[in-house]
């Protein structure tokens, strides 16, 4: 979408001194606005199974159908050679390792040129693509050289041929086998497919982020925001732990190397003197906790959850359902390898890991957030173990616990036992909608990153997804206290629109859905502000205090709420 006006100038100071923000400064939507981006992620390369992550959770393990349908592309051989491109542009030896990381953050030297601007990655990727260019056409002329003439004349395109065709725009089955593509004519048609305006291009240079430091991806994230008039006081990206689902190890950067070069930007950022600060949250999975609890796994998910929460400042914790897992009453199916590999069906221990999870996060008053689409599942149908259904028995047992589910909005999910009701009332949306309404107080929350819909719908289809967001929150949630903002960057990079995302929330927010001000202030800090937690006084905010204090930083950075007038606010 592109940029657009807004229709409302108000000045948003006094709501901002009611929230406890420390600064005065008077500021407009899209001008100033304060904002906590409540979810996000800066995850590179090597944080990530990156192969398995592609083919069964973007690809859905079905290459030929998705990829097709996600990069436009009708030839299905196209598409798998585009994969293979991919993978080559996302391999961990192109990113740089947590260790690498924190070497360079302690020093200042020995950095990777590569990984310290999106413009240095993206060249590098272009000569990456280059490169690969000329090694299929190496292939291409030693397969077509392998028949004899007549062979050559009668045989079908080579899927290298048709890929080679597709980028460099040349018709290459009327090259001879000892004409090879040239280092300049690869290079120029690397070039043009990064230039490419389509999903094609989009795709090309969002994957060549993935080459840079996490510290640089936050500051790209800070940079975009900046960029569209918004200001950012607090960044919460979300780590990943994927590896016992999709039977994939991260080798180059573990989660607990992670964890160290998390909290050494977080530090990093604390010390300056304005901009955001950063809190991550630590990546959980049940899986991992039930494997090593059986002697098959060497690191335990909720000591490592501990730890970072303890010690590193970290902000909470994240599950990923989709995966394959509920966040309660989980049953099967599993994947086969993951019952052969552990000797027996887990579904009890992966309640029981969860449960534990849930009282350590009740301890030490941490958040968490949970992936809350049906999307991105590792296995057929996965993508539904994220509805609300299955939380709302946690929600009643642990009342105190916090919970955010993410990517709210969509009303298109029918929840578990409502297949047959109308949407948005059958909706995973409604279904966590009835729980807040009979529970205000509670800190339940969902959230609107990768709201990626208001980039791309049409007129009608933007009017339905507003109609049903105005309805939620007229029969749910009539003061906006359980909505946050997030961006779900570096995710959010490949859609078109990217660029004016923040923007577009908010003229959908202020235009399409008529929210004042103060609602829109709530979206897109203050709710934050108390779901986190930072209103003084609370344990989850004294945490992070102690964390600042043992690492000689200034805790007046973290943005704070007062708690009395978020009491008032919540009837407490």
């Amino acid at each position: 979408m592109h940029r657009r006006d807004f229709l409302k100038q108000t000045s948003l100071s006094v709501v901002a001194l009611a929230a406890g923000c420390t600064s005065e400064d008077s500021t407009e939507p899209g001008q100033g606005l304060p904002i906590i981006d409540a979810h996000c992620h800066v995850f590179n390369a090597s944080d990530l199974p990156t192969t398995r992550f592609l083919r069964q959770v973007v690809f859905e393990d079905y290459p030929k159908q998705s990829a097709t349908r996600i990069l436009a592309v009708r030839d299905p051989d196209v598409t798998d050679e585009f994969i293979q491109l991919i993978l080559r542009l996302l391999g961990a030896n192109n990113a740089p390792s947590a260790d690498q990381e924190i070497a360079y953050l302690a020093t200042g030297r020995n950095g990777l040129p590569t990984a310290q601007s999106a413009e240095s990655a993206r060249a590098a990727a272009i000569e990456d693509t280059a490169q690969h260019l000329l090694f299929l056409d190496r292939r291409r002329r030693r397969a077509a050289t392998m028949g004899g003439p007549s062979e050559l004349s009668n045989r079908s395109p080579l899927p290298e041929e048709k890929f080679l065709n597709y980028m460099v725009g040349q018709p290459m089955m009327t090259l001879r086998a000892e004409e090879p593509l040239s280092t300049a004519q690869a290079r120029a048609a690397s070039q043009r497919a990064f230039n490419r305006q389509d999903a094609v291009g989009r795709y090309l240079n969002w994957f060549s982020l993935f080459r840079l430091y996490r510290h640089v991806l936050a500051e790209r994230l800070i940079s975009d925001t900046e960029r569209q008039g918004f200001r950012p006081v607090m960044l919460t990206p979300a780590l990943v732990d994927y590896d016992e689902w999709l039977y994939e190890d991260v080798d180059v950067s573990p989660l607990t190397r992670q964890m160290v070069v998390m909290d050494r930007i977080s530090q990093r950022m604390a010390k300056t003197k304005t901009g955001p600060v950063l809190h991550a949250y630590m990546g959980f999975d049940p899986l991992r906790e039930v494997a090593y609890r059986a002697g098959k796994s060497s690191v335990s998910s909720l000591t490592t959850v501990r730890t970072a929460l303890a010690e590193h400042g970290f902000i909470g914790a994240k599950l990923y359902p989709p995966m394959g897992f509920r966040a309660s009453g989980n049953e099967p199916p599993y994947p086969k390898r993951t019952a052969k590999a552990l000797g027996f069906e887990p579904s009890k221990q992966l309640d029981a890991a969860l449960h534990d999870l849930y009282h350590l996060c009740v301890e030490l008053d941490a958040p968490i957030l949970a992936h809350g689409y049906a999307s991105n599942g590792s296995g057929p149908d996965y993508a539904k173990r994220g509805d609300p259904a299955y939380w709302i028995p946690i929600f009643e047992q642990f009342p105190t616990l916090r919970v955010c589910l993410a990517h709210f909005g969509g009303f298109d999910a029918r929840s578990a036992g409502r297949e047959g009701m109308p949407l948005p009332e059958g909706s995973w949306e409604w279904r966590l909608g009835e729980f807040i309404k009979s529970h205000p107080r509670q800190n339940v929350v969902a959230d609107i990153s990768y709201f990626s819909e208001i980039l791309t719908a049409k007129a009608d289809a933007r009017k339905s997804l507003a109609t049903s967001f105005k309805r939620w929150l007229t029969e749910f949630d009539s003061g906006c206290d359980h909505i946050l903002f997030g961006s779900d960057w570096i995710m959010l990079g490949k859609e078109a629109g990217y660029d004016h995302y923040i923007e577009s929330i908010n003229a959908f927010l202020r235009t399409d859905c008529n929210l004042s001000d103060d609602a829109c202030d709530k979206i897109f800090r203050r709710n934050a502000m108390r779901f986190l937690p930072l209103e003084r006084g609370s344990q989850g905010r004294n945490r992070l205090v102690a964390y600042y204090r043992k690492n000689g930083l200034d805790d007046s950075r973290l943005p704070s709420a007062s708690t009395r007038l978020l009491a008032d606010l919540f009837g407490r």
